[in-house]
């Protein structure tokens, strides 16, 4: 089980089997047919992937900071190395992949042309859902992806807390599953397939910023 962590690309096939099993089971859950609603969650899975590392490459050049990609290593399909000379870069650089979903997540849900129903952008959101929740549960738990090592470190958090301090990256870690568990309450709301009184505007989750850092979840319920 634990090798399932191991790499970014282990995780997207573990999400791209999950859900195509999932989804097709449900009545209308696409209307493309099966092999064109597998070819469009596919391609949202990986459009989202690549904007979490087009945030990195993002934030490298507005800091100004060179970044070196490479294809294929031992666990990663895609990874970064960076030369930031200050620490706010560094941090910056390594934040900006799940911050980067966050904000798609956000642009998804808030505009209202974007069909919530269609493959492409279930795709999408699996990605910005599953990814931050998973990718902190291996910085906690498992630690193939994130960890340091001596004076160096591999995977996103694990950079946060090289260029800051492990209270800053748990805190880090926290807000960006909040923020996906909350994102994914409101997609699933969404969904055609999605039970009646999960819709029902009597229950409601919010999110709230708490001022020793990190988020609060809270769940309403109207009787």
């Amino acid at each position: 089980m634990n090798r399932i962590f191991k790499s970014a690309g282990c995780i997207t096939i573990v999400i791209v089997l999950l859900f195509f099993g999932l989804i097709p089971s449900y009545a209308g859950a696409s209307e493309d047919g099966l092999p064109l609603g597998v070819l469009k969650f596919s391609g949202g899975v990986v459009s989202a992937f690549l904007i979490h590392e087009g945030g990195h490459q993002l934030a490298g050049w507005l800091t100004n900071t060179d970044m070196h990609w490479t294809t294929g290593n031992y666990n990663q399909p895609l990874d970064f190395t960076e030369n930031a000379n200050a620490d706010w870069k560094g941090f910056a650089i390594n934040s900006a992949g799940l911050i980067s979903q966050a904000v798609a997540g956000e642009i998804i849900l808030q505009v209202d042309k974007i069909d919530k129903n269609d493959a492409f952008v279930r795709g999408m959101m699996t990605w910005n859902i599953l990814n931050p929740i998973l990718y902190s549960l291996d910085y906690w738990v498992f630690h193939y992806s994130n960890k340091i090592i001596g004076n160096n470190y591999e995977g996103d958090l694990a950079g946060v807390e090289h260029y800051s301090n492990k209270a800053t990256a748990d805190g880090f870690a926290l807000s960006m599953s909040a923020i996906a568990v909350f994102q994914g309450y409101r997609f699933l709301k969404t969904q055609s397939w999605a039970p009646d009184w999960l819709k029902d505007n009597s229950r409601s989750m919010s999110l709230a910023p708490l001022p020793s850092g990190g988020f609060i979840i809270g769940y309403k319920f109207d009787f």
